[in-house]
Parts: structure tokens; C-alpha cells; sequence
């Protein structure tokens, strides 16, 4: 991307390259849209252009009969945004302010039939996977993340675990070595900031569902000891 804006701009010069776009995010922008759209792809865009448009007017929006939930503005460690962020200009300044990032520009969005834990859970994976386990907000912080995450999609989990888990997030950003850290903290602590709600919903489900569960695989056990009382 740098080197063919590079070549333009020589041949057409700085003026006519700051005359794409808005603000201080000048020229164009080759932006990645993938996840729950009709169509993934890069496309090329004029800084400035309303967010809407890149996702449901280049890429498609949702599949049909879908609703967008929310999206990462700048790749997978940038915090998400929801579908009231929509109208913004696509610009730097702009996704600081709603409290993202541009980064990368690689949009990933994410529709209502998504649910948020396990997409959350894979991102802390990933993250701690990449760890270099040099520093230790890093190195633990991703490693309780995806314990405690682990536990709300298992049935395990209670409401304290939601504050534990944002208080990690909140112990990790801006406290290591590099940025790996922050990469998982700031997208988990959007999640949890925008759906905490949804989180709630889906720790109690579990819940319910383990205790199912475990009622079943109890009353197999019991149904197997009548049986081999009765046979002795």
C-alpha cells in the first residue's frame, strides 16, 4: 500500500494526496472486511467515508435477515464498536474517539447470531498463545482471561467472575512490555463494556445447562447401580 501511494504521490505530488480524505486521516485506505458479510474483500476507500458505508455499502452487511452486533474497526486487537458507531467517518481521529482504533483497517463485524463468549474466548487464546511470557501482566492476565472466559462457557462461572475479569483487562492495559497484552485486553474489556448483559445471559444458560447435565449423567449412574443390584 505504501509503495503504490508512494509512486503516485511523486508523479502527482502531496497536495493531490492530501485531497482524499478528512482531517489529518488524509488520502486513501486499502481496508479488509471480513467476518459476517456478503462480501469479504479489500477494498480501496477515501478516508472520511462513513463507516456504513464500507460494511453494508462495499461489503454487503449481514446476510440477509441478520443484524449487525458489532465489529473491530482495525483488526482483532482493536476494541469493538456497535452499530450506534455506524455514521462515524471512517478516520483515525474519529474510531480514538469513540474509543477504538483504525490500526490496520482490517474490519471484522460481527452479527446477532455470533455469540460473544466463545468469540472472546478464541481471541484470549490466541493472544496467550502469542505470549512470549517475558512480562507478567501479559503472561498471567492472558492466561486468567482465558481461564475465567473457559468458566463462563462451561457452566462454571458466577457474577463475580465478570468483575474479576474486567479487572484483569483493566491490570494488563498499559502495564507490559509491548502491546501484545493490550491486543487482548482492550477487545475483551469492549465486549464486556458494550454486552455485559449478553455475558450474564450466556454464564446463567451454561449454568443451566451443566446442571442438566449433570442431573442426567447422575441419574444414568443410579439407573446402572439398580440394575446391578437387581442382576446380584
Amino acid at each position: 500500500e505504501t509503495l503504490c501511494n508512494a509512486t503516485l504521490i511523486i508523479d502527482k505530488g502531496a497536495e493531490w494526496f492530501r485531497g482524499y480524505g478528512e482531517g489529518n486521516s488524509t488520502g486513501t485506505k486499502i481496508v479488509s472486511v471480513s467476518g459476517n458479510v456478503q462480501r469479504p474483500g479489500n477494498y480501496e476507500i477515501e478516508l472520511g467515508i462513513p463507516v456504513r458505508e464500507v460494511i453494508y455499502g462495499l461489503a454487503g452487511g449481514p446476510p440477509e435477515g441478520r443484524e449487525l452486533k458489532c465489529f473491530f474497526p482495525g483488526g482483532s486487537s482493536a476494541p469493538v464498536l456497535t452499530k450506534e458507531h455506524l455514521d462515524l467517518p471512517f478516520t483515525y481521529e474519529a474510531m480514538a474517539e469513540a474509543g477504538s482504533m483504525l490500526g490496520t483497517a482490517s474490519v471484522i463485524v460481527v452479527d446477532e447470531s455470533q455469540p460473544l463468549v466463545p468469540l472472546a474466548l478464541r481471541l484470549a487464546e490466541f493472544y496467550r498463545h502469542e505470549s512470549c511470557g517475558k512480562c507478567v501482566p501479559c503472561r498471567e492476565g492472558t492466561n486468567w482471561t482465558v481461564k475465567t472466559l473457559e468458566r463462563i462457557d462451561e457452566g462454571e462461572g458466577t457474577p463475580m467472575d465478570l468483575d474479576i475479569l474486567e479487572q484483569v483487562q483493566g491490570n494488563i492495559i498499559g502495564n507490559c512490555l509491548c502491546v501484545l497484552g493490550d491486543s487482548m485486553a482492550m477487545p475483551v474489556a469492549s465486549m464486556l463494556k458494550h454486552f455485559r448483559a449478553e455475558f450474564e445471559e450466556h454464564m446463567e444458560a451454561a449454568r443451566k445447562r451443566r446442571h442438566l447435565d449433570d442431573m442426567a449423567t447422575f441419574g444414568a449412574g443410579e439407573l446402572a447401580a439398580v440394575q446391578e443390584a437387581g442382576a446380584v
